[in-house]
């Protein structure tokens, strides 16, 4: 399908939306470089609102994205929904933190559109076949400092666009921004998932999906845990596909979930007071995947769906 406007161009109406309610938001605004920097979660608060902003940001503003309430025993906590009729353009040509980042000492993990400028990772957007034109980019950084010139110059030539039309969102995984953005990635997630299993995932017409959101902890490895700990157990997704075998499909959704995996049932939140951040070269890459996948084919009418909700995990990894 194609995106009735280029992301970027969306996501800087974002961005400069978000920066026009800089107080309402929490948030903070500079110039590094003669690029626009808004931080919303590094040296500032930020807000679950700013997080629903990068979150929008980071899908190149092709999804709608709210807060519902989730129930867990006596505890209800916040929930971010996405909603999205471009699944693949805004989860997989924005959204995925598919940009490396590391000029000198700084390191970041780039997401949002200014990835489809710079075609980062390649071998991606060669099988997405998604390409884009703009002169302005938006760049959504998960770092816990400022860039330099340099970082600025660097992504601003890789992204083809002057300096003065780059806008870099910054956003450390442990603020309140932080937490949001994450659990928006659950459709992501299991697109992801998808891909790595083979699916074709071209064939993806429509994306939902719901997440819980992680209470904070002022220690970044603890919030790490419990950020994945929310899309593993507690993330459900819903996919509309367009696909040709449903034998085939049956497969793919039962092989999706995060249960799939050798390693389900283990807490990230405990892990890492094992293993520290080295806990995720030690776990099973298959278990990064929704709690839930639900897929409907409108080719045949028939739906599927796999995985379950651990709310014990989510419960320990909460009160913990």
């Amino acid at each position: 399908m194609t995106v009735p406007k280029p992301m970027n161009k969306l996501a800087v109406d974002i961005a400069a939306d978000s920066i026009n309610r800089e107080k309402e938001l929490g948030i903070q605004s500079l110039k590094i470089g003669e690029a626009t920097v808004i931080d919303m979660g590094v040296k500032v608060r930020g807000t679950l609102e700013a997080g629903l902003a990068v979150s929008r940001i980071c899908l190149g503003g092709l999804a709608s994205i709210g807060l519902v309430p989730f129930y867990l025993d006596h505890m209800v906590l916040p929930a971010v929904t996405i909603s999205t009729d471009y699944p693949v353009e805004s989860c997989m040509a924005s959204q995925l933190a598919g940009w490396r980042i590391q000029v000198k000492d700084f390191f970041a993990n780039g997401s949002g559109p200014a990835r489809a400028l710079a075609r980062k990772p390649k071998k991606l957007f060669d099988l997405l076949g998604y390409s884009e034109v703009s002169d302005e980019a938006v760049l959504v950084l998960e770092t816990d400092r400022y860039p330099t010139d340099e970082v600025v110059t660097y992504i601003a030539n890789e992204a083809k666009v002057q300096p003065k039309n780059l806008y870099l969102v910054l956003v450390s995984p442990a603020s309140i921004a932080g937490s949001v953005q994450v659990s928006a990635r659950i459709v992501e997630t299991g697109i992801f998932k998808l891909n790595t299993l083979g699916f074709d995932i071209k064939t993806i017409r429509y994306g939902y999906g719901l997440c819980p959101i992680a209470s904070l902890h002022p220690d970044p490895l603890v919030m790490a845990g419990r950020t994945n700990d929310m899309l593993l157990y507690g993330g459900v997704t819903f996919y509309l596909v367009d696909y040709p075998e449903d034998l085939k499909l049956k497969e793919f959704a039962e092989k999706t979930p995060s249960i799939a995996s050798k390693d389900y049932g283990k807490s990230f939140t405990e892990l890492v007071k094992i293993y520290g951040w080295d806990f995720l070269y030690k776990v099973d890459s298959s278990i990064f995947a929704p709690a839930i996948v639900t897929i409907n084919n409108i080719r045949t009418g028939t739906t599927y769906t796999a995985g379950k909700l651990n709310l014990d995990i989510l419960r320990n990894a909460i009160i913990k």
